[in-house]
């Protein structure tokens, strides 16, 4: 079940911050501090503003808030727990060479 119950922009950019940024760009420390930078931005034109989680992970996966270089199939994908971890283990990993 969806949550329709809205949150303080902050809250919600922390939450996609933690568990879709840092996920899939942990190796590439530039690209999440200029995230992060963006996201600061958008933060503080849009103090007030409330939304669900859906709202503000649709708005970023259709690129109306464009934020993240990711490409777009990758972007929209959720890393679990376990997924990260094993990302984590592997030299190779690159977030760029995903679709």
């Amino acid at each position: 079940m969806v949550s329709t119950k809205k949150y303080p922009i902050q809250r919600i950019i922390n939450w996609y911050y933690g568990n879709f940024c840092t996920r899939k760009c942990f190796n590439k420390e530039e690209r999440i501090f200029d995230c992060h930078l963006k996201f600061q931005q958008f933060l503080d034109k849009n103090q007030g503003l409330m939304m669900t989680h859906k709202e503000f992970k649709d708005i970023l996966d259709n690129d109306d808030l464009k934020i993240c270089k990711l490409k777009p199939n990758f972007k929209k994908r959720v890393v679990n727990w376990f997924q990260f971890e094993r990302w984590l283990k592997d030299p190779t990993f690159d977030p760029d060479k995903f679709d």
